[in-house]
């Protein structure tokens, strides 16, 4: 049975739920689907931040939240609980997340770990996955094609200014990082990005949010990602979430890399990943819309694979699409 949460479950339809970073893990065994996303980020009052999870066998009626982590003393991670992903390997559930640590601990990704989707995890260790020395978010997991395992990440635009995607090798266990991160993505020199500013903080640069990747019927390895794009892209005029498209042609972590002229997505949406249904289907899951803050709903739309890229089938009347 799922954790309780320190809210009661009840049911929801999708469009009720209030969450950013949506992500859907699909059980077929179970014919269950898993949602996670950043709600409890922060915690509120006595009540320590925590991630949840929703469940459905329609991905339209929800059931939650139910805990699916909630950190014990000495957990690394205090805030900044954000954009959970779950993958399965060898029998087992591994979500990555990211948590900003304590005073002079960096945000990075960590990976925690359990037995049935829902939870509840636990650390894998009790530290980052992500290098300790830099500020990190958004990590997700990629088994390559001869079986390396790898976490790919944001290097936060707030130290780095050039906002990048980075990849690093992990141990079979995922318990340790091989070698040395490198550069698979810069944002700066994609023509279409629109530099973000924080007033809070007198910072600005070229955001990179939430890789995530896909494997084509030819070998091609895609990375979707987000960023925010310049406004006269846009239909409204404004600068807004948006999802792009790189692509490895070799199929290899290491590239060469290029970018897909054409954004994917661009109507205020954004933070993307992929999941199949029980019938096999493919559909992107977002959250949308980005702003303003606080009316964010998880999105799915089913896509498909066409010429090597991914192609959304149904664009819904209420979306302002280009």
């Amino acid at each position: 049975m799922p954790k309780e949460s320190f809210r009661k479950a009840k049911r929801w339809h999708r469009e009720e739920i209030h969450m950013r970073d949506s992500f859907v893990f699909t059980s077929r065994s179970e014919e269950t689907y898993y949602l996670f996303g950043t709600t409890f980020a922060d915690g509120q009052g006595d009540i320590e931040p925590q991630f949840e999870v929703y469940i459905s066998s329609d991905l339209e009626e929800w059931e939650g939240p139910y805990c699916a982590f909630h950190p014990q003393k000495g957990f690394w991670g205090v805030r900044h609980y954000w954009a959970p992903e779950v993958f399965e390997l060898n029998g087992r559930f591994y979500m990555f997340a990211t948590f900003k640590g304590g005073i002079g601990v960096h945000r990075g990704t960590g990976i925690l770990v359990a037995d049935q989707p829902e939870g509840p995890y636990e650390p894998l260790v009790n530290e980052p996955a992500t290098p300790p020395e830099w500020e990190c978010l958004d990590g997700t997991y990629h088994r390559d094609k001869e079986g390396q395992n790898w976490i790919v990440f944001c290097h936060e635009w707030t130290t780095e200014y050039e906002g990048k995607i980075m990849a690093q090798r992990l141990s079979e266990d995922l318990t340790q990082r091989i070698g040395k991160p490198f550069e698979i993505l810069n944002a700066a020199k994609m023509p279409w990005i629109e530099k973000f500013g924080d007033p809070r903080i007198e910072k600005d640069g070229y955001l990179t949010d939430a890789p995530f990747f896909y494997t084509t019927k030819d070998g091609e390895l895609l990375m979707l990602w987000s960023s925010y794009s310049k406004p006269e892209l846009r239909p409204d005029g404004k600068s807004g979430y948006t999802v792009a498209i790189a692509r490895s042609k070799s199929g290899d972590m290491t590239g060469p890399w290029t970018h897909d002229e054409e954004l994917l997505m661009n109507f205020n949406a954004g933070h993307p990943s992929l999941f199949h249904d029980f019938s096999g289907a493919l559909h992107i899951c977002t959250h949308y819309p980005d702003t303003p803050h606080g009316n964010e709903r998880p999105l799915f739309l089913p896509v498909e694979e066409i010429n090597n890229t991914i192609v959304i089938k149904e664009k819904p009347d209420y979306i302002n699409w280009r």
